[in-house]
């Protein structure tokens, strides 16, 4: 099984390499990474093109031009990049601790995708980490410098809403991937990836989870397993107010079908009204 990992990034050049080292312990695990570049400028992208050569694994740049964020179409269009039949999603200002990789490949399954969390670093855990230089002995003290309680809680949380869901006896509006999630590509394509009338932040991610609901997938939970530690950096002002914008009254709609009009086939074009 060919396996990509899939990392959607902006910008911040000093994460992407921190989120590419933490990756060289798993590699046996995945045979390329393509990195989804929401527009970054040209001093990034020529950064991003000498990083290329510095990794023991393949590493395919996907860029597209920069009109403002849009993980929907970044994610498309590395998924359109990836040449792995079974994909594995992660953010540029992430790292991935030994055996987070391997948890995900461990868990595929034909009509299952599998979802993740991760742990919040603080200010100053990113400095450490940024200044020494990853590694897996400083990432898992890292690691075990925060609580386990909200990766746990997660879990738990998860399995019982799955089995809810199993019986429908739950929202299915309220699936969600976390932080990290994986999936086979044929599923992926089955539901036409990301709607891409998600632009600016957030609900692109429940979008995406309650059509491969809808379509039938299931949820298996690699939250304890595929541990992953998210770099702290200051919110973007849109990021922090996105559940009183426009993409919640779209995902709010009464209708949504499972197969988008604007994924990775592009029926339509346009912005969420």
């Amino acid at each position: 099984m060919k396996t990509s990992v899939v990392i959607c990034f902006y910008d911040r050049i000093d994460f992407l390499i921190a989120c590419l080292d933490s990756l060289r312990g798993e590699r046996r695990y995945f045979d390329e990474v393509v990195i989804a570049d929401d527009g970054s400028g040209g001093e990034i992208v020529a950064h991003v093109k000498n990083l290329q050569g510095k990794y023991d694994f393949p590493v395919v740049h996907a860029w597209h031009p920069r009109e403002g964020p849009r993980r929907a179409a970044t994610r498309n269009n590395g998924i359109r990049h990836a040449s792995g039949e079974y994909l594995i999603f992660i953010d540029a200002d992430f790292a991935v601790l030994p055996g987070g990789i391997r948890s995900h490949v461990e868990a595929a399954r034909p009509r299952h995708f599998a979802t993740g969390r991760c742990k919040y670093t603080t200010e100053e855990q990113v400095r450490r980490i940024l200044s020494e230089g990853v590694s897996p002995d400083l990432l898992e003290a890292v690691y075990r410098e925060l609580s386990d309680e909200p990766v746990e809680k997660e879990h738990r949380r998860f399995v019982r809403y799955s089995r809810l869901l199993r019986f429908r006896l739950a929202n299915p509006r309220k699936v969600t991937f976390g932080g990290h999630f994986s999936a086979f590509r044929k599923d992926i394509e089955a539901v036409n990836g990301y709607d891409e009338k998600y632009v600016g932040w957030g609900a692109e991610d429940q979008d995406f989870a309650l059509r491969m609901v809808l379509a039938g997938f299931r949820g298996t939970s690699v939250i304890r397993t595929a541990r992953v530690l998210h770099l702290w950096h200051p919110r973007e002002m849109g990021e922090k107010h996105w559940k009183n914008g426009v993409n919640v009254e779209y995902f709010q709609r009464k209708e949504i079908p499972v197969f988008c009009e604007n994924g990775l086939i592009r029926k339509t074009a346009g912005s969420p009204r």
